[in-house]
Order: structure tokens, then C-alpha cells, then sequence
């Protein structure tokens, strides 16, 4: 399923199906069947039909309140977008190629349409290929800052430039680029600002912001940034994103083990999944919650939370956040005296991790055995997983910082001088690393 259908679609299929092509409004009804997001959209769209008498409706955005105008420039969307696929499709296969660093000086590519479909798939590669996405992105800003001014009405090159630069705030957060996120998202919202109603490209620049905050660990800042995204989207009427920022809140208190904030919060994101059968909603929340109840040491609460999330992510999927739920279990198995059932659970999540080559993630599933192994004073199968974990780095070729963490946590266990402390601080640092690389690890000081 594509992640969301275009809202200029959208718009023109609210007004008119039949000015959709045909196999674009089969899609259409099949997305929004299963897309929450997409259906409250149309809804919207189309109840806001009613409301074109109106000239204070749409004036700010189209210019004008007549039905046909405003068909008129969706359908120039819709034209435009068509050609951007035509033009971009055999080009995405080829982040490398040069026609992206000159992008914005070919003519046929300086339009609406080609930054739309540029941001959009910078944003679906984006989780995955953060360096390819930066490359989209950097082109999307490229083709907006070339486009003048005036050149659609409601001043909607503002928005193109905004979401342009807030795709390229995104790539750089996952990349561990924080300065250059923010930065990036400071001028994204010069640009949101230049428009009538700036509101959702304010709110969704607050987002960021907070997820870049919440990465830097500055959690006082990211929680406000979270509540000013919150309060943006309810506004709106976007219950998606508002939910989006509810869920990070949630992280974010979570984080600061202020735990029965954050299990209020994902209760609040369950409820709504519950409410509008958005089945992944339920599942990310109820193994937040899950996360919640293990720390707060109510089991069986945890353990009914992850299972719950482990059936809709086994049918559902992605496989990754299933594994995490499967180790999230395990942990729950530690904790409930389970030792050797719980060690080769994590053992199973570990493997699945590599095999994807998550090797950070397989690292921290480990470090969960080690604490286990060094309570029950198992010191062999101890040093055992310690050189494996090193090995595994060695192999994936992983940054100095990191390496030198699985070193430390090797050489530590082979002198039985490892400690809780010891591997929390190895834990702390590797779930820092993966979005600060140049981050230096610093192990803890024996006590004198």
C-alpha cells in the first residue's frame, strides 16, 4: 500500500471521481478502506464542497470560491504530478547520477510537480536510505527555490519550499546531523510562514524539531516542541499527525522514566486506534506500553500489551518492530525469574537482528542476556557472548566508538570485572551512536 494517496488527488477525486483516471480511483477506494489518515482527508474534502458558496473558504488558498477554479487548479496538480512521474520514475533507481546536483537548471524539471514527488520520495526512503533521501531532498529544494514566487496562487511555492526543507531535516536526523537538522528546519519554517495559513507546516515542523530534541536526549525542549505539534494538529483537525506527536510525548516521558505519564499518553494512542480500527496504532503503542509495564514491574500487564502488539505486527508486519516485540517478551521472562528461557529468546531476537544487519540492535538485545548471565554469575557463557558481540562488530565493520564499547565489554568479562553499571553504560552509548557516529565512547571509571 502507498503510504498516502497525493492530496491534490484527493481533492480532485472528492469533487469529481470521474476526472481521476480509472485505475487511480480503484486505488484511491482501496487506500482509504485501510488508511485512516487518507479517509479523514477525503471526508473532509468532501463536506468542503458544501462550503464553496463561501468566499472566505477558499479565497486564501485558490483565489477564488467557485467550484470550477478550484477543479481547475487541482487538476493542474494532478497534470503536474503525472508529468513529474513520467520525468522522475527511471531516475530514482540512480541517487548517484549527476542530474540531481543540476536539477535546478533544467527547465522541464522546474515545476510544482517534480518537488512534490521529490519530497515525497525522500520521505518514503528516508527510515532506510537517509543519505539517498538527503540527495532527493537536496534536489526538491534545488527545483523550489528556483520556481518564482507567484508562480501558484495562495503563495503555495512557500509550501514547496517548506516541505522541501523539512524532507531534508528528516534525512539529516537520521543521519545523526542534528545541527544541520534544525537548521534545516529553521528554514523550513521561514517558508511555512510566508503562507495564508502556515498552521500544519508549523506543526509539523515543531515535530521534528521535537524528534530532533528527543535524539540529543534535550527532553525538556522535545517535550515541548511534542505539545506545541500536539496542539497544531488538533487544531487542524489532524488526528493522524496529533496522535504522531502524542506518541513521541509518550517517548519522551518514557525516556525520563516519568512512566505513568508516558503509559497515559500511549493509553491515549491505543484508544485511538481502538476508535478508528487502525490496527498499527494499537500494535506501536501496546508495545510502548509494554516497555512501560516491564520497568514499572507489572508482568502480566506487559506481557498481555506485548502480545497483543506481536499478533498485529506478525500479519502486519514490519519485521523489525515485530523482533522488538519478541524482545520485549524475552525481557519479560528475565524479569519473571525465566533466566534460561528468556537468555535464548534474546538469543533468537539477536540472530534476527543480524541477519538484517542491525548490529546495533542485536548488540542491545545481548547486553540484556549479559546482565543476566552476570547476576546468576555465569561467567563462561559471560565472556562467550562478549566475544561474539565483538566479533559481530569486527565483521560489520562498525565505527571506532562502537567497536571500542564491544571491546570494552569483552576485555571487562574476560577479567571479571564487568558490572551493571558497565553494561548500561555500553547500552547508553550504543542507542546514542547510531544517530551520533562521531560520538566517542568513554568507559566508566572502576571505583577507587
Amino acid at each position: 500500500m502507498e503510504e498516502h494517496i497525493p492530496e491534490s488527488e484527493l481533492l480532485l477525486f472528492a469533487f469529481d471521481p470521474n476526472a481521476v483516471r480509472q485505475d487511480r480511483q480503484r486505488a484511491i477506494v482501496e487506500h482509504v478502506e485501510q488508511c485512516a489518515k487518507c479517509r479523514a482527508d477525503l471526508d473532509f474534502y468532501a463536506v468542503a464542497e458544501d462550503d464553496l458558496s463561501d468566499a472566505d473558504v477558499w479565497e486564501p488558498v485558490v483565489g477564488s470560491a467557485t467550484l470550477e477554479t478550484l477543479r481547475a487548479y487541482a487538476a493542474r496538480i494532478a497534470a503536474e504530478d503525472e508529468e513529474a512521474d513520467e520525468l522522475l520514475a527511471p531516475l530514482f533507481s540512480s541517487p548517484d547520477t549527476d542530474i540531481w546536483k543540476h536539477i535546478g537548471n533544467r527547465q522541464r524539471f522546474l515545476t510544482g510537480g517534480v518537488v512534490r514527488r521529490l519530497s515525497a520520495h525522500a520521505h518514503g526512503i528516508c527510515e532506510n536510505e537517509p543519505l539517498d533521501a538527503m540527495t532527493f531532498a537536496d534536489a526538491a529544494i534545488a527545483v523550489a527555490e528556483s520556481l518564482a514566487d507567484d508562480r501558484y496562487p495562495g503563495r503555495a511555492v512557500f509550501e514547496l519550499r517548506g516541505t522541501a526543507w523539512k524532507e531534508r531535516a528528516n534525512a539529516q536526523l537520521h543521519l545523526g546531523q542534528f545541527s544541520g537538522a534544525l537548521e534545516s528546519l529553521s528554514r523550513a519554517e521561514v517558508a511555512y510562514r510566508r503562507l495564508t495559513s502556515p498552521a500544519l507546516g508549523l506543526a509539523t515542523v515543531a515535530l521534528v524539531r521535537a524528534s530532533v530534541f528527543y535524539q540529543q536526549q534535550r527532553l525538556d525542549e522535545a517535550a515541548t516542541m511534542a505539545e506545541e505539534a500536539e496542539r497544531g494538529f488538533a487544531h487542524l483537525g489532524d488526528n493522524e499527525r496529533r496522535m504522531r506527536a502524542i506518541y513521541l510525548r509518550g517517548g519522551v516521558r518514557y525516556e525520563a522514566q516519568d512512566l505513568p505519564a508516558a503509559m497515559a499518553l500511549f493509553r491515549q494512542v491505543i484508544a485511538y486506534g481502538e476508535e478508528g480500527h487502525d490496527a498499527m496504532w494499537i500494535a506501536r503503542a501496546s508495545y510502548a506500553l509494554g516497555n512501560c509495564e516491564v520497568d514499572s514491574g507489572d508482568l502480566a500487564e506487559a506481557s498481555m500489551h506485548f502480545h497483543s502488539a506481536l499478533t498485529i505486527f506478525r500479519e502486519l508486519g514490519p519485521a523489525t518492530e515485530r523482533i522488538c516485540t519478541e524482545w520485549g517478551i524475552a525481557r519479560v521472562f528475565l524479569q519473571n525469574g525465566k533466566i534460561n528461557e528468556g537468555i535464548g529468546r534474546l538469543r533468537e531476537v539477536e540472530i534476527e537482528f543480524e541477519s538484517r544487519g542491525m548490529v546495533t540492535d542485536a548488540a542491545l538485545a545481548a547486553l540484556d542476556a549479559a546482565d543476566a548471565l552476570l547476576a546468576l554469575g555465569q561467567s563462561k557463557q559471560l565472556v562467550e557472548l562478549a566475544s561474539r558481540l565483538f566479533r559481530v562488530f569486527m565483521d560489520a565493520e562498525m565505527v571506532t566508538g562502537a567497536l571500542t564499547a564491544m571491546a570494552y565489554i569483552k576485555d571487562a568479562a574476560a577479567d571479571a570485572r564487568l558490572t551493571p553499571e558497565g553494561i548500561d553504560t555500553v547500552r547508553k552509548y550504543l542507542r546514542r551512536s547510531e544517530r551520533q557516529p562521531d560520538l566517542l565512547f568513554l568507559p566508566p571509571q572502576n571505583p577507587s
